[in-house]
């Protein structure tokens, strides 16, 4: 062979290789989106401001390593069909790690401004709403529907939502009513395919027996929230000096309400203590019985100003505010609280539905026939798998007890391990958005977004392996006048011994000691006992009267005159309705007070 064919043989060999390098499209693109998506994530990393700036940095270089390793080798060392093919594929699986990161980022950003900022804003929520059986579960079903409104009750959220439907490119019709029960009978008797409902109406819906089941038989399928500037002082922190470093005590109220928590005062249906101690990792749960007869502590200088040592159930103080039940708490306990964190019934089943579900391992001495709350069956001993609804209801559940509220402060804690167990389960991965969306609207606080973000940054930075202690007053029943109610009620006595010792448990926590070295002298049962259980009876004649505490509507501010008012609507057995007191509707409850407060 000549100098000419062998030089000729070279450079057909070497276009060869050019043109099969040519001729790799897929391999240059995925390399540009790798690198294009890794970019991106690292500036996310940054722009979020969560993760501690160490870990930042070490995220980065390990992914920019990964990525020139397989990027390198792709494109130099793979020659044969098969390398070529699993080094596209762990390209193609780095492109979409590396998105999936950013949209982790971006609704972890987007989650954390909205729940940040409603330490400083109050929100307003209206929803379209459909009946279940309609198939109408989003805002593209409501498409050509006719949708009910009451715009003379509410006239600027009902304007706002409609506009904003109309924004989605969403055509649709409205009927008019002039009363809440005409746009909800409309609904039911198909007149409407949905209604615009303020969610501050929902409560007004579910105490009112017709339409009890309003929530479990109705979907959301639209909605919109418009925020407003909260006054610095309705719900001012007593913060730590470093939320990282130095213990706190949040208090967690859970008040008795569906829709969003921000528009209105509710009763605090449920309240617990966290006592969070980040150098020990140590997070002690304190349970407080919703009926606690306690001192109110009322705002100062405002319509809702009550004389010094009125007294009342521990869970009407929520009507007042949450600063009025977290100060009534700190009279009655003798300790400081740092921090408050409010929920209501729809943060619980939109959290829990939202992460598929928790898990509830239910002792001997739990179990109950009937969930009462929403009269469904009941959980047995053993392990469940439970929705939403389910999990309120175990969480409010009483009546199966015979010690009632005492133990379903312990259940409360259950199903708060439960979710918090479940959120570190590696199930979040692909619930993530969920779970971010419904975590934006489910509470308020008053912990500031630097605080949350310290936090946040000392989590994921030191990654302490938390350890739950958990404590429950209880105390005997009674009936005692209650001062916002202007009536006698179904109370739980103060315990001064179990005060004390839950005092000095949290000081305990604060100090940088277990919970357990406090010991409980008060004689109580922590744990759940087979005999504290009341069974369902098969006797027909049994007429169990369990409802919901609608026997008063408390939203309101106190009427002196509200007493003399009240016995005349009483002795006449007609509707009590003062606009000044705040009761609308009233009506005489039909059942023993010992069941109030359900």
């Amino acid at each position: 062979m000549s100098k000419k064919d062998i030089e000729l043989s070279h450079d057909v060999k070497g276009n060869s290789k050019k043109n099969k390098k040519k001729r790799r499209p897929i391999s240059k693109f995925l390399t540009v989106f790798m690198f294009v998506a890794l970019v991106l994530l690292i500036l996310q990393m940054v722009r979020l401001n969560l993760l501690p700036f160490k870990l930042i940095v070490l995220i980065s270089a390990v992914f920019i390593i990964m990525a020139l390793i397989v990027t390198l080798m792709m494109h130099f060392k793979a020659k044969k069909f098969f390398s070529r093919l699993l080094l596209g594929l762990i390209s193609l699986c780095m492109c979409v790690a590396f998105a999936y990161g950013n949209y982790f980022i971006y609704k972890t950003k987007d989650t954390f401004d909205v729940v940040t900022s409603l330490a400083d804003k109050r929100a307003i929520t209206t929803s379209i709403i459909a009946l279940k059986d309609s198939n109408i579960t989003s805002k593209a079903d409501l498409k050509n529907k006719k949708i009910g409104t009451i715009v003379e009750m509410d006239k600027e959220a009902t304007k706002r939502t409609l506009e904003a439907l109309k924004k989605e490119e969403i055509q649709y019709s409205t009927s008019d009513y002039s009363n809440l029960d005409d746009l909800v009978n409309a609904l039911y008797d198909g007149s409407v395919n949905a209604i615009c409902l303020n969610e501050k109406y929902r409560d007004v819906l579910h105490e009112t027996e017709e339409y009890f089941t309003f929530n479990t038989i109705t979907n959301v399928a639209y909605q919109n929230v418009h925020y407003v500037e909260k006054a610095a002082s309705e719900n001012e922190s007593d913060p730590v000096r470093n939320i990282t470093k130095d213990a706190f005590t949040v208090l967690v109220s859970g008040n008795d309400s569906y829709g969003s928590l921000q528009d209105s005062n509710t009763r605090s249906d449920a309240n617990m203590l966290l006592t969070v101690n980040p150098k020990t990792g140590t997070i002690l749960m304190t349970s407080i019985p919703r009926d606690y007869y306690v001192n109110l502590v009322c705002p100062e200088g405002d319509e809702n100003s009550c004389p010094e040592e009125s007294k009342d159930k521990l869970t009407h103080t929520g009507l007042l505010g949450i600063k009025s039940t977290e100060k009534s708490i700190e009279n009655a306990l003798g300790i400081k609280i740092n921090y408050n964190v409010r929920i209501n019934f729809s943060s619980v089943v939109n959290l829990v539905d939202a992460l598929d579900g928790i898990d509830l391992d239910i002792k001997e001495g739990e179990e109950c026939d009937i969930l009462y709350a929403n009269m469904q069956p009941g959980l047995s001993v053993g392990k469940h798998h439970v929705d939403g609804e389910t999990a309120l209801a175990f969480a409010r559940e009483r009546h199966a007890y015979l010690n009632g509220d005492n133990q379903r402060v312990k259940n409360q804690q259950k199903v708060f391990k439960a979710i918090f167990k479940r959120i570190v389960s590696p199930k979040m991965i692909t619930n993530y958005g969920k779970f971010m969306d419904a975590l934006a609207v489910a509470f308020d606080t008053n912990i500031s977004a630097n605080e949350m973000s310290d936090f946040i940054k000392y989590e994921l930075g030191s990654m302490p392996k938390w350890k739950f202690e958990s404590y429950s007053i209880s105390g005997d029943s009674g009936s005692e006048f209650c001062y916002l109610a202007q009536t006698y009620a179904s109370i739980t006595y103060e315990n001064e011994l179990m005060n004390q010792i839950a005092r000095d448990k949290i000081n305990a926590v604060l100090e940088g000691k277990s919970s357990d070295t406090v010991k409980d002298t008060s004689g109580s049962v922590q744990e759940p006992s087979a005999d504290n259980v009341i069974h369902e009876s098969n006797d027909s004649s049994t007429d169990y009267n369990y409802d919901y505490d609608y026997d008063y509507d408390y939203s309101y501010s106190y009427d002196p005159s509200y007493q003399e008012s009240y016995d005349t609507q009483n002795s006449s057995n007609e509707d009590y309705s003062n606009s000044n007191a705040g009761y609308d509707s009233y009506e005489e409850p039909s059942y023993d007070d010992s069941n109030e407060g359900y």
